[in-house]
């Protein structure tokens, strides 16, 4: 069974498919959504599904519960000729229904490139809930895509974040039950660490959650507002994205459970717009791709996304995650 956080993948390459993908919505939103509410997410899956079949090859639509039990998400991407940009995608003259969707939902965002794609982010909110996290402590805005190998009945990756400045990433073994289970209390862990504790300390928590050698690797961050300590055991690459540089982050191969030591920390300088990108299966190309995209003021969500169908594996478990600081700092004090 897969978790609420993981993503549904479905190809859509014909009207079937789009009944599919709103039959395992509508399943999902069972006793989260109302009717009315649960009704517009449906006719916004119509939109954006009619939008993919009228593209060259078809495209994907991802969807999963939102946030701790506030509404619905789906994300769709396609690799057809675009449009010219995303307010061409978005105009009544494009006619793929995208302007009159924009104002039923609580959260719609386009972008779109041509001879790339176009990638869609929609989201349907219980009453009273929102997606915007606010508030002074908050340090970093976050956007994950994760999903299955096809046909998979579990997602051995996992990650999770929290507003305060700490994240991870889990990487386990594809479609086995073990592995899942390890995924979510790795998850849990984290979840249930005080904060402002070090992402070494995040790691070590990790490790004494497991008295037998498991075949999992995992990174952890913890952010403020000027700088990101990276500590990873194995291969979950991360890289701190600037306007025109990389930084690149790269942790000791291990599993948990199978080195003694804790792994070093990486601590990086960062400032308010930068983003750090962590992947599942290696960043490779992603740092680049996310300069050649310009999606510094993209929505995180639809970055990864856009990250995941240009830069990841077809068919596998994989989790990409985006961060972007959102720290309000105090001004310099002169000295």
């Amino acid at each position: 069974m897969l978790p609420d956080h993981c993503h549904r993948r479905i190809d859509v390459s014909a009207e079937t498919d789009v009944e599919a993908a709103r039959a395992i919505a509508a399943s999902l939103a069972e006793g989260l959504l109302s009717e009315g509410d649960a009704g517009r997410f449906d006719a916004a899956l119509a939109v954006v599904g009619g939008h993919l079949v009228a593209q060259p090859g078809g495209g994907t639509m991802l969807v999963r519960r939102f946030g701790r039990r506030a509404g619905m998400e789906c994300v769709a991407f396609d690799r057809g000729p675009g449009f010219a940009d995303s307010e061409a995608a978005m105009a009544e003259e494009a006619g793929n229904g995208f302007a009159s969707l924009r104002r039923s939902v609580e959260r719609f965002a386009v972008h779109a490139a041509p001879g790339v794609g176009t990638a869609v982010l929609v989201r349907v909110l219980r009453p009273g809930m929102t997606d915007v996290v606010t508030g002074d402590e908050v340090i970093a805005e976050g956007g994950v895509v994760m999903v299955t190998r096809r046909g998979a009945e579990y997602c051995g990756d996992g990650w999770f974040i929290r507003p305060d400045g700490v994240a991870a990433v889990i990487n386990g073994t594809p479609d086995d039950a073990r592995s899942a289970a390890i995924a979510r209390r790795v998850e849990t862990i984290v979840s249930a660490t005080v904060p402002g504790i070090t992402s070494q300390m995040v790691i070590g928590a990790i490790r004494r959650g497991f008295a037998n050698k498991v075949d999992t690797t995992v990174a952890a961050l913890r952010m403020d507002g000027r700088a990101v300590d990276y500590t990873a055991l194995g291969t979950v690459p991360a890289a701190v994205v600037r306007r025109t540089t990389v930084t690149s982050l790269s942790g000791r191969w291990a599993m948990v459970g199978y080195n003694p030591h804790v792994p070093a920390s990486v601590h990086i300088l960062w400032q308010p717009g930068d983003n750090v990108l962590m992947s599942s299966e290696g960043c490779g190309r992603l740092p680049t791709l996310f300069l050649n995209r310009d999606l510094h003021e993209v929505d995180p969500t639809l970055a990864a996304a856009i990250l995941m169908r240009d830069g990841g594996q077809p068919d596998h478990d994989h989790t990409v995650v985006v961060l972007r600081n959102r720290a309000r700092l105090p001004p310099e004090t002169a000295t």
